[in-house]
């Protein structure tokens, strides 16, 4: 395999081409199980744990494809529906922008290119085969790709892609139900809920809830039709499962540090900054933060926080991150903001300002009506000082072994562990782990070099 570089080197109508070659070489004796993830890495912390987990504990006979989708960032927010370039356009480049979030989290497997397997032991062979890709380069194999010496084309109306192990930790936007048709998958397990699509942003959750969101929610349930009909198997994680299975900072800190390094920045940045409200699924996500950051406190200070009112000078900001979506929801008659959201915004900001010791600074109205207030990414900086303050940060939770965001997405892999550990490597098992055998799991898991 040393001959191929990375897919991104090639011209887009090059690489579907290249991947079908790449698994036809793999796959060609159907030995390995073929696992299809799809991700949206970088969105969160959790989806780079789920990698890392089936990296280091399904080593041998696999082919696991990390395909990248745009994920809830391919949609355009209530407020910013006009784009100057087409949705397609934007959706891709968010998906090659995930790619590259993998390269810099796993240097060493993807640093260079897009292929990569682990040494394994003698007699554990063959070794499992991990691609990097996006979901059009993907798509594309499947459905169109072929191997150019004499081979079969990987999919055609009698023969289907099949896929052993099909895990869905992102929301498929931009995916239609016809790029679907092709595949056989014998046990799919979905991060989201899938009984009750709404409360989950993997289901529609994400979806704007008026008339422009109808074509979306459409896509979701066509997709669901069919997926349900090529799955012999599905489970679901609903997201209040998932919530109750904390990212604990032990399991973080056994990371290696090319790992560890990007993943604690951005659970630094989910830490101080808050969805702009403008999203459908900001104010639930508020919930999240507000249960996980007050736990992190000592019970006194948590106590404290609490009950007694916020500074007057937090509830300015408060007002000023709201006022944008309040009036919008106003003008177009949506429902209006829950009470406990602007409570919760305050009770958070006191929280963060208590841990890192640096207060949230007074921020200017932005021209595009994005909100500034409480927000820290690559365009706004709402800390007085944001490095003092993510060393504070760094030192209480590695003193404290405090619990970081739920590992929603790693649970999907969990779930998988679980079913191939209880019935002996056989595709499927009934039944799910428990609350506390995930949490045990990610407290107590081996790490391999």
């Amino acid at each position: 395999m040393s001959e191929i570089a990375s897919f991104s080197d090639l011209a887009p109508a090059e690489r579907p081409t290249l991947l079908a070659r790449i698994l036809a070489i793999l796959a060609g004796d159907d030995d390995r199980d073929v696992v299809v993830v799809l991700m949206d890495a970088g969105n969160e912390i959790d989806d780079e744990i789920a990698a890392w987990l089936l990296m280091n504990h399904f080593r041998w006979n696999h082919v696991v494809f990390f395909i990248q989708v745009p994920g809830a960032d391919g949609l355009t927010p209530p407020v910013a529906r006009e784009l100057t370039v087409p949705q397609c356009a934007v959706r891709q480049l968010k998906s090659h922008s995930r790619v590259q979030r993998m390269r810099k989290v796993f240097p060493e497997q993807f640093g260079d290119s897009d292929i990569w397997s682990p040494s394994v032991p003698e007699g554990f062979q063959p070794p499992s085969t991990f691609i990097l890709g996006t979901h059009w380069d993907f798509l594309q194999m499947v459905n169109y790709g072929c191997t150019s010496w004499g081979g079969r084309p990987l999919a055609k109306a009698d023969q289907n892609f099949e896929v052993k192990w099909w895990l869905q930790i992102a929301p498929l936007f931009g995916i239609t139900s016809f790029e679907l048709e092709n595949f056989k998958i014998e046990s799919r397990i979905v991060m989201g809920d899938l009984e009750h699509p709404e409360k989950s942003i993997n289901c529609i959750k994400a979806i704007p809830r008026d008339a422009s969101g109808g074509e979306l929610r459409a896509g979701y349930y066509n997709q669901e039709k069919t997926l349900n009909k090529n799955s012999t198997h599905t489970k679901f994680i609903p997201t209040e499962v998932a919530r109750n299975v904390p990212t604990p900072m032990c399991f973080v800190e056994r990371l290696p540090e090319s790992m560890k390094e990007p993943i604690l920045e951005t659970a630094f940045r989910q830490f101080v900054g808050r969805p702009d409200p403008k999203f459908p699924w900001a104010e639930d996500i508020c919930d999240i933060n507000h249960r996980y950051i007050m736990m992190m406190l000592p019970p006194e200070k948590m106590y404290q926080i609490l009950s007694e009112p916020t500074d007057q000078r937090l509830i300015k900001e408060v007002i000023e991150f709201l006022k944008p979506e309040i009036e919008r929801r106003e003008a177009v008659g949506d429902a209006h903001i829950g009470d406990f959201y602007p409570l919760r915004l305050g009770q958070i900001a006191t929280a963060v300002e208590f841990i890192t010791g640096v207060q949230y600074k007074p921020m200017p109205k932005c021209a595009s009506g994005c909100a500034t207030q409480f927000q820290l990414n690559d365009n706004v900086d709402s800390l007085v000082d944001s490095d003092l303050a993510r060393k504070n940060w760094m030192t209480y939770i590695s003193e404290n072994n405090c619990d970081l965001t739920p590992c929603y997405d790693g649970m999907a892999v969990l779930y998988m562990m679980y079913s191939a550990k209880r019935s002996g490597l056989v595709p499927w098992a009934e039944g799910v782990p428990s609350i506390e055998w995930c949490k045990n799991m990610l407290r107590y898991l081996p790490y391999r070099e």
